[in-house]
């Protein structure tokens, strides 16, 4: 019964139920005195570069994955669920089920995988955790298709998709050249879009800043 329940929901939906389980142990250890679910995700699921916990570099290839689903806090899970919903499900109802499930996956690896190589070029050390670059990659294949629809950013400023992929691309190459705005993956955000980019250029052979600022008709993809 549990996994029909399961297995009944979108792709959308699914993922938004594995990372409020995978915050669990986050509650535990901050809000529970309960630590060590929280210190274990940290060590072993945590994408962990030149770090004293288990690194990537040490065999965790998982943490590739286990990385996208959690989260450093509450509004951190919220937001970036939040954004999952509202860019998504649209691409779900386009692609179906399993055609956004292995974009979602595949973006958000891909980030985590150039994260890895730019850490390990530069010799720093971090700890990472968040959809975020999964997310980044969703966004842009939202704004690809939907370039015009007005989004409200802080729920007040009206803005079209196209110019907020345009904005936030800027922003978080800003904030990861001058170190604004410590704690938050900008260059993950940066090589979301990257990978959202190249998976819908050779998967769907559609160019998303064609799509963005160059419009045709689109509709095969």
């Amino acid at each position: 019964m549990q996994n029909k329940w399961f297995s009944s929901k979108g792709a959308v939906e699914q993922i938004i139920i594995i990372n409020i389980i995978m915050f669990i142990p986050f509650i535990l250890g901050r809000f529970l005195f309960m630590p060590i679910p929280w210190q274990f995700t940290t060590y072993f699921l945590n994408l962990n570069i030149n770090t004293n916990y288990f690194n990537f570099f040490e065999g965790g290839i998982w943490q590739l994955v286990t990385a996208m689903f959690l989260h450093g806090g509450l509004m951190h899970l919220i937001f970036n669920m939040y954004a999952l919903y509202i860019f998504g499900k649209p691409l779900e109802y386009r692609w179906g089920k399993k055609g956004f499930l292995l974009f979602y996956l595949t973006t958000g690896i891909l980030a985590n995988v150039f994260t890895v190589c730019i850490y390990f070029l530069s010799r720093q050390s971090v700890t990472m955790v968040g959809a975020s670059g999964a997310i980044f990659g969703v966004l842009l294949a939202f704004a690809a298709y939907y370039p015009d629809v007005t989004l409200y950013l802080y729920f007040a400023l009206p803005i079209k998709t196209k110019w907020a992929i345009v904005l936030f691309a800027v922003l978080s190459l800003v904030f990861q050249m001058t170190g604004t705005m410590g704690g938050i993956g900008h260059m993950t955000h940066l090589f979301g879009f990257v990978a959202g980019y190249l998976y819908m250029l050779f998967v769907y052979k559609a160019d998303p800043i064609k799509m963005m600022f160059f419009p045709h008709n689109h509709s095969q993809y």
